[in-house]
């Protein structure tokens, strides 16, 4: 019985691994880092759309207005009003590549 509960607790090892992973990988993909900031170079409609004040509308014209140098590029093209903008600075990040 012994060998039993170790190779579960193993294999259940390996499977924390294998989801946190991929959870990882996701995270990646949708834009969304450790330090939680969401890069508007890069992210999905729908990453944008889940920051407070952004709805399907404002995302899109934030894809279609790339690149941005800077965060506040998003209201001087007047891609969001700036009480949008107040709302979100402080989660948003004009990554470069």
């Amino acid at each position: 019985m012994g060998q039993d509960a170790g190779s579960t607790t193993t294999t259940k090892g390996r499977w924390a691994d294998a989801i946190t992973a991929r959870g990882q990988a996701l995270a990646g993909e949708l834009g969304a880092t450790g330090d939680k900031l969401t890069d508007i170079n890069s992210v999905t409609v729908g990453r944008l759309q889940s920051l407070s004040g952004i709805g399907v509308h404002y995302a899109k014209r934030i894809v279609e207005g790339r690149p941005y140098q800077h965060t506040d590029e998003l209201v001087k093209k007047k891609i969001l009003p700036q009480h949008v903008y107040d709302k979100v600075k402080d989660r948003i990040v004009a990554r470069q590549p």
